[in-house]
């Protein structure tokens, strides 16, 4: 039941991580068909982080409440028609809103994953199984690049998602099919549902726990300073500067996202070798900033350069999964849903300031109608690099969990 359901619930992430970085190998068709600014490319496509953010309280409380099964199947529903809207778009109004719609929808993927993982297996193999969620799910990162790219050549970027439309559907199903909310005996299949003033107290709780507000401060940069680069700037940097064209931005993307799955699985093995969380995690914030800040340094870097350097960011600022571990790590059990969501708030509203800042960055640089100069992009990556290195400050008061110290069996 266990491994089915892990299965599932990798399908699931893989949508969701798909319609996350869709928006960087089409950005430049978006953006010439429906007549879209830099700033406004940046708002839609950062709206998908906004309206994820703002869920993210009311999907925790959902999560602790209904469970997993039937959150996460809805929310896909929500999913499926902002994809359809996206796809019949015929203005900036329209797209904005049919992102929206992705976004509110796969609130709940990663989340309600990791609620069904917390309770199905002990503590000590959750950072293992959600590195190995998060590398199959990047499955979805994947197609969003060549692949993505080609079918848009073939049918148009509306016809793609019409597809993905229909086959987010079929995820819902299989979610609502499949997954079960806890094991057999476990303590919250006993619990009474919570009332209203239950559900405060928790959320109370929540924002009361000091380490958590730590967390969260690194929380809001790991994710943000990597996917304003691959699910956003990434492509238009390679056409406006490099002069590449669909399939061969979206290979240079795959190599990033390659690099950025790879990265999560060694960041796994990593923190058992040198037993300790934290410390890993400042290590890779660190090494992030350091080669975005090389993006910005470099004068007109040669393609294989820029191509290498993306390889480097994919794969050292993978580290962000090892972040929702340390999360985990600081929250009891019966306010895993709120306390996690919490924190991905955290994690996708600093998706949102990057990508939206970014483009009111690279907009002021702009001419209306013309490429973005280079300089624009590496103000970008300078921006970037600071914003990470300002959060890993503000995480380096969390206490550091030690892995060799975790129950690895139920």
């Amino acid at each position: 039941m266990a491994v089915r359901m892990f299965a599932v619930l990798c399908l699931g992430y893989v949508v969701s991580q798909f319609f996350r970085v869709s928006n960087a190998v089409i950005a430049p068709e978006l953006m010439r068909d429906l007549s879209l600014s830099p700033e406004a490319m940046g708002a839609v496509t950062g709206i998908f982080f906004l309206a994820f953010a703002v869920c993210q309280i009311p999907v925790g409380v959902a999560l602790d409440r209904f469970g997993p099964r039937r959150t996460m199947s809805g929310c896909l529903l929500v999913a499926v028609v902002g994809a359809a809207l996206f796809a019949l778009a015929t203005g900036g109004g329209a797209l904005t809103l049919g992102r929206a719609l992705i976004g509110a929808g796969c609130a709940a993927g990663l989340m309600g994953a990791f609620i069904a993982i917390g309770r199905w297996y002990p503590p000590g193999r959750f950072a293992a199984l959600t590195s190995l969620l998060f590398t199959i799910g990047g499955v979805g990162q994947l197609m969003a690049t060549t692949p993505l790219s080609l079918v848009s050549d073939a049918v148009g970027w509306r016809g793609a998602f019409l597809v993905i439309a229909g086959l987010t559907f079929v995820c819902a199903v299989l979610l609502f099919v499949f997954v079960r909310d806890a094991p057999p005996g476990h303590a919250t299949e006993a619990a009474p549902p919570e009332s209203l003033a239950q559900i405060g107290r928790g959320m109370l709780e929540v924002l009361a726990n000091r380490q958590l507000w730590h967390v969260g401060a690194i929380q809001f940069v790991c994710y943000g300073s990597v996917m304003a680069v691959s699910a956003l700037w990434g492509g238009p940097y390679l056409q406006d500067v490099h002069g590449l064209e669909g399939a061969a931005r979206g290979n240079v993307l795959l190599t990033l996202n390659v690099a950025m799955l790879a990265g999560v699985m060694v960041y796994g093995r990593l923190e058992t070798l040198v037993d300790t969380r934290k410390w890993t995690i400042v290590a890779g914030a660190v090494c992030t900033a350091g080669i975005l800040g090389l993006l910005a340094a470099l004068p007109s870097p040669a393609l294989w350069q820029v191509t290498g350097l993306f390889v480097l960011l994919g794969g050292t600022g993978s580290y962000f999964m090892l972040a929702h571990a340390h999360a985990r790590g600081v929250l009891p059990d019966h306010v895993l849903g709120r306390g996690l969501t919490l924190q991905n708030m955290a994690v996708m509203g600093g998706v949102f300031v990057t990508q939206t800042v970014s483009g009111f960055v690279v907009g002021a640089f702009a001419e209306p109608g013309a490429a973005a100069p280079e300089i624009a992009y590496r103000t970008v990556f300078a921006l970037l690099a600071l914003f990470t290195l300002a959060g890993t400050l503000l995480y380096l008061p969390a206490r550091d969990i030690r892995p060799s110290r975790l129950p690895r069996a139920r």
